[in-house]
């Protein structure tokens, strides 16, 4: 009787092994850009717009916008922000944060669409800045989702006193 309790105990643990990580979907929803097909590459496109100098203490706006490049007919679920912003220092060194508490909204979208973020900051010290914005989201269609992250060009900044 032992010896049938340990077979089915050795059984149990040999099939409740962790399955392994879809790679696909590990992939995606941590940089899609690098597994975007060339058709999902034409569905989406960021860009931020900023000024190219202004002073120390000076409150400027980062303009994000998300654009749909396609006709279809879809849903995307994202924080009520699509846009993280992250502005760095010349050593490479980010310089602001937040933090996103906020739930996340479901917007469904067809045809060309844009959506427009802005982010207002100053920067308290002189030197020249990088900022990007990311934007995080997953699109809903015909009862399947895939998550995605796309990050802006990174643009300058010179801060002046």
């Amino acid at each position: 009787m032992k010896k049938i309790m340990v077979a089915i105990i050795v059984l149990m643990l040999l099939g409740c092994q962790s399955l392994k990580p879809d790679q696909s979907m590990a992939s995606s929803t941590g940089g899609a850009l690098s597994t975007m097909t060339s058709i999902e590459k034409g569905l989406f496109s960021v860009q931020i717009s900023l000024p190219k100098k202004v002073g120390i203490n000076e409150e400027f706006t980062v303009k994000a916008d998300f654009k749909i490049e396609t006709e279809q007919k879809f849903s995307i679920t994202s924080r009520n922000q699509l846009f993280v912003y992250l502005i760095k220092d010349s050593s490479g060194k980010q310089i602001n944060s937040y933090a996103v508490t906020d739930g996340g909204v479901t917007r469904d979208l067809s045809g060309e669409t844009v959506i427009s973020e802005n982010y207002k900051y100053k920067i308290k010290k002189p030197g020249i800045y990088e900022i990007s914005a990311v934007a995080e989201f997953t699109v809903n269609k015909d009862g399947s989702s895939k998550s995605y992250t796309i990050e802006t060009d990174h643009k300058k900044i010179e801060v002046t006193e």
